[in-house]
C-alpha cells in the first residue's frame, strides 16, 4: 500500500534526490523529473496524484508547466517549490491552480502536511470523488485534514496540526506493518478529537466523519492481525 503517487520536478539533482528519498521512506510512490517536458510526459501518462514543482527551471519554467498541467488534468494537486526570493511569484501561482507552495530550505513538517492535504483534495476532486474510499488509511487522512483545515486558526495550531500529524503517522505505520504503533496513533487521534469537541473547536459533523474513518481504520488493523 502507498499513500499516493508523487512526482518531483526539479532541474537540480540534489533536490530531486532529497525529496524522492524522503517521501519514498514515508510510504509514497515517488517519481522524479528533471525538466518540464519530462513532467508533462508523466502527467499525460497519469502517473501522479500530486506534483512538487520547482518554480525556476530552464526551458519550461514552473509557471508554464503549471499552466499546461491544468490544461491536461484538473484534478492532480500541484505544490510549487520556491526559493525565498520567489515567494511572491509562488503566491501568484495559487491563482493559476496551484494547491500550495513551499520554500527552500524545506520545513519537512509543513511539507508533510501540505502533501497529505493536497492528496486529500485531489481525491475529493477526482471524478465521483471516490479515489480514496477503498483505502481506510487514505480516507482517514482525508477526513483528518479536512476537519483540521476547517478549524479556527488558534485551534488549528493547537490541535489541528497534531491531528494531521497523528493521521499521517497512523497511516505510515500501518503501511509498514507496525500495527501496534498505528493503533497508538489512532488512540491519540481520538483523544485530540475529544479535546477539540470539548472546547467547541470541532463541529459534530466533522467529528463524526473523522470518528467513522477511525473506526474503519481500526477494523482494517483487526483484519490484518
Amino acid at each position: 500500500m502507498t499513500l499516493g503517487r508523487i512526482l518531483v520536478v526539479d532541474d537540480e539533482a540534489p533536490v530531486r534526490e532529497v525529496l524522492t528519498e524522503y517521501f519514498a521512506t514515508e510510504g509514497y510512490a515517488v517519481e522524479a523529473a528533471g525538466s518540464g517536458v519530462e513532467a508533462l510526459t508523466a502527467i499525460r501518462g497519469g502517473r501522479a496524484d500530486l506534483v512538487l514543482l520547482d518554480v525556476r527551471m530552464p526551458g519550461l519554467d514552473g509557471v508554464q508547466v503549471l499552466r499546461r498541467i491544468r490544461e491536461l488534468d484538473q484534478h492532480v494537486a500541484v505544490i510549487m517549490v520556491t526559493a525565498n526570493e520567489d515567494v511572491r511569484l509562488a503566491k501568484e501561482t495559487l491563482k493559476l491552480g496551484a494547491f500550495d507552495y513551499v520554500a527552500k530550505p524545506f520545513d519537512f513538517d509543513y511539507l508533510d502536511r501540505a502533501v497529505a492535504a493536497g492528496l486529500a483534495r485531489a481525491g475529493e476532486k477526482a471524478p465521483g470523488g471516490h479515489a480514496t474510499e477503498d483505502d481506510p488509511w487514505k480516507t482517514l487522512a482525508r477526513a483528518a485534514f479536512s476537519a483540521a483545515r476547517a478549524m479556527q486558526p488558534s485551534a488549528r495550531t493547537s490541535t489541528g496540526e497534531r491531528l494531521e500529524t497523528a493521521a499521517l503517522a497512523a497511516a505510515r505505520n500501518a503501511a509498514a506493518g507496525r500495527d501496534a504503533a498505528a493503533d497508538e496513533f489512532l488512540a491519540e487521534m481520538q483523544l485530540l478529537l475529544d479535546i477539540a469537541a470539548e472546547f467547541g473547536d470541532l463541529p459534530a459533523a466533522d467529528r463524526a466523519l473523522v470518528e467513522s474513518a477511525l473506526e474503519a481504520a481500526r477494523r482494517s488493523l483487526a483484519l490484518a492481525g
